[in-house]
């Protein structure tokens, strides 16, 4: 069982026990975070590339990898695997005539069972609803991460699993503050009171100032007082959004991607500048695993990638700008070219003039005097 498992397992002891005791992925960023990981991956395309070029006609295995899903359901459930557990499987279901695989499906991790070789200490086995599978061959295994010999993988969060119960905490300690945790006044009275009056004197004040900006009144020698917050709690939502951005970075996420504020001066005026920057920091690595895992699927002499073009499009005004670079000059690409990249058809072919008429006149009226 890795870190965030144990905790989980104590949230459900203290649960049962009659203690409510927040899950950590059910913090609001950690939700974000996934969530945000699993909508990108599923809308980024996979293409099957022979050297740098695409195959003209895409293999069904990237097209639609589980035929009995839509493509962006398959990523999506890979994503929220590796994010949440560390690994996911693929389960080839199909080949085609060659050999080769043409559909897979996700396997529920909790379904999945390893065998390990004690030699080499690698996965030399999975076991799926009582059916020995062949990694590699079967079953393709994707982890997040591992850091130790006999684990299926780490998350990202496994890693910080402690900063991650302690904000937990935190995160409850504000529901406590702002909820009921501590009063906004307090009465003062100068004697001592008798059985019931110290709760007599609060209802006073509830009934008097409920719902109504009227003036209360408290009589017994009672002087109401308001309570002003500590340093510690009035520092209470700094220190969340430091926490926020801290389990955002954990997630190799900038935290603007999930509107968490940062106390960096880092800066990007574009989306796509911002996207380019996550591309290369952390998306990158959610990316290369999966290509990674379809290669291996792959016939030999292909490859997969992901098409992050739209990710990186630029707006408007920068592909113009681009644009007239490229059919500037010794230009390397066409207009025809250009308006394809912008999904516009071929400019229509220009009128072509009419053929001159053949001339008639014959030799003997060009020679005057004949």
């Amino acid at each position: 069982m890795n870190p965030v498992e144990a905790a989980i397992a104590a949230v459900l002891a203290q649960r049962a026990r009659g203690y409510e005791v927040l899950d950590p992925y059910a913090l609001p960023v950690v939700v974000a975070c996934r969530g945000l990981l699993a909508d990108t991956l599923g809308q980024l395309p996979l293409v099957t590339l022979r050297g740098r070029r695409p195959l003209p006609r895409q293999p069904t295995l990237t097209l639609r990898p589980n035929p009995g899903e839509y493509r962006w359901l398959t990523f999506h459930r890979m994503t929220n695997n590796l994010t949440r557990w560390g690994y996911t499987f693929l389960r080839v279901t199909d080949w085609t005539a060659a050999g080769n695989p043409a559909a897979v499906r996700v396997l529920d991790p909790s379904s999945a069972s390893p065998v390990w070789d004690p030699v080499s200490g690698g996965l030399d086995t999975v076991w799926h609803n009582g059916e020995e599978l062949t990694p590699g061959l079967d079953v393709m295994w994707i982890p997040y991460r591992v850091e130790r010999a006999g684990s299926l993988g780490e998350a990202p969060l496994d890693a910080c699993a402690e900063p991650l119960r302690l904000f937990g905490e935190l995160f409850s300690m504000a529901g406590s503050y702002w909820e009921t945790g501590f009063p906004s006044l307090i009465v003062e009275v100068a004697q001592r009171l008798a059985p019931g009056q110290a709760q007599a004197i609060k209802q006073q004040i509830i009934e008097s100032m409920a719902g109504r900006h009227e003036p209360a009144v408290v009589d017994q020698d009672g002087k109401v007082s308001s309570i002003g917050s500590s340093a510690v709690e009035a520092q209470l939502v700094e220190s969340i959004a430091v926490a926020n951005a801290e389990i955002a970075r954990a997630f190799l996420m900038p935290p603007s991607l999930v509107n968490v504020a940062s106390g960096d001066s880092l800066t990007y005026s574009t989306v796509e500048g911002e996207m380019r920057r996550w591309l290369a920091t952390g998306l990158g690595a959610y990316l290369n695993r999966f290509e990674a895992a379809f290669d291996d699927l792959t016939p030999q002499g292909q490859r997969t990638r992901f098409d992050t073009t739209e990710l990186l499009r630029a707006d408007l005004a920068g592909r113009v700008e681009a644009y007239s670079t490229a059919l500037a000059g010794e230009a390397w690409l066409t207009v025809d070219e250009v308006r394809d990249l912008e999904g516009l058809d071929p400019l229509p072919e220009p009128d072509t003039p009419p053929a001159p008429e053949p001339s008639t006149t014959t030799l003997t009226d060009a020679v005057p005097g004949a």
